[in-house]
């Protein structure tokens, strides 16, 4: 038993490992479809905070708009979560994809608060 534990831990961090890879190279709803639901929260977490970290970088660059550039594209991907949930996928997928919009959106209402309170600087919150 303990072996197959261990085999099913080994695949899920090499899918895992694949998932967050592919994050970037692909387009997103794409992704999405292509990795289980904990793959595709695990990306898009990981990649979320890269994102989020690299808009303050570039306002600390001198690129006043990066966090409303973040935000723009934060609230597109709510927008093609919300767009895919309506229309007719199955089980598993729709069990996903809400998740995901409640990670996005609590996500984006984060992004939103820092340019809302011209958060500049990541150890400002």
């Amino acid at each position: 038993m303990r072996s197959i534990d261990e085999a099913m831990q080994d695949t899920l961090q090499r899918i895992s490992k694949s998932g967050v890879y592919h994050y970037a190279s692909m387009e997103r709803m794409q992704w999405l479809q292509s990795y289980i639901g904990m793959v595709a929260i695990l990306g898009t977490q990981i990649w979320w905070t890269w994102s989020v970290e690299d808009a303050f970088r570039k306002v600390a660059e001198g690129q006043k708009n990066a966090m409303k550039d973040e935000l723009k594209k934060e609230n597109r991907q709510v927008n093609d979560l919300v767009d895919l949930v309506r229309q007719n996928i199955d089980r598993l997928q729709r069990k996903k994809v809400n998740t995901l919009i409640i990670l996005d959106v609590h996500a984006r209402d984060i992004v939103d608060r820092f340019v809302r309170d011209s958060i500049l600087r990541k150890e400002e919150f």
